[in-house]
């Protein structure tokens, strides 16, 4: 009974000192493993997709205005037409010509009110006589070879050519043995007007004065 009672305690203690060092193999194997860091989650960015749409889009090209060609294109040989006679006359288109000559008979100088004056006579196309006077503009001198200086008057008429009124300087002459009785030169013509050779008469000229 006794040998019981000693062999009862003795698996008693082996049972707690297995347990005990169980309990204290288990708390050195936590000891000894390595403590778990937990790594700082990552920040997940969402970039969105940006999309750049090619939108197409009127563009209004504003064009300069071109010039337009103001110059008036002539044939040799045009009508021209003289407002304050109501007169209409065949002319000669001279681009080598200085001045703008007027075929004019009984060409005479005279004074008015101090002022000088010359008086002329003109024939429309149906051959009426028409008697005029205007202040005079000035004077030029014609030289020719083996004869006097020609002295000639200047005046300022008004004259249409085609679409173009111009107020210019005018010589009378005696035109009879030209087959036109007028002659439009550069003062009426630069910068206005082209010349085509080829043609005659193109246009009728505008009968009012601008």
């Amino acid at each position: 009974m006794k040998k019981l009672f000693f062999n009862a305690i003795f698996f008693s203690a082996l049972t707690v000192i297995f347990i005990g060092c169980s309990t204290a193999s288990k708390t050195e194997q936590m000891d000894t493993q390595d403590p778990k860091i937990e790594e700082p989650k990552e920040k997940i960015i969402i970039k969105e997709k940006i999309v750049y749409k090619e939108k197409k889009v009127p563009v209004y090209i504003t064009k300069e205005p071109k010039q337009k060609d103001s110059k008036i294109i002539l044939g040799n040989y045009e009508y021209v037409y003289i407002p304050s006679e109501n007169l209409k006359l065949k002319a000669k288109i001279d681009t080598g010509a200085t001045t703008t000559s007027l075929h004019a008979t009984n060409i005479k100088a005279f004074e008015r009110d101090g002022k000088k004056w010359v008086k002329f006579t003109l024939e429309n196309e149906k051959g009426e006589l028409i008697n005029k006077a205007l202040p005079i503009s000035r004077i030029v001198y014609i030289k020719r070879h083996g004869a006097k200086n020609q002295k000639r008057y200047v005046v300022q008429m008004r004259i249409n050519v085609a679409n173009s009124s111009q107020l210019v300087d005018v010589t009378l002459t005696d035109r009879s043995k030209f087959s036109y009785p007028v002659l439009i030169g550069k003062n009426f013509l630069t910068g206005m007007v082209l010349v085509d050779v080829s043609k005659k008469f193109t246009q009728e000229p505008i009968k009012k004065a601008k």
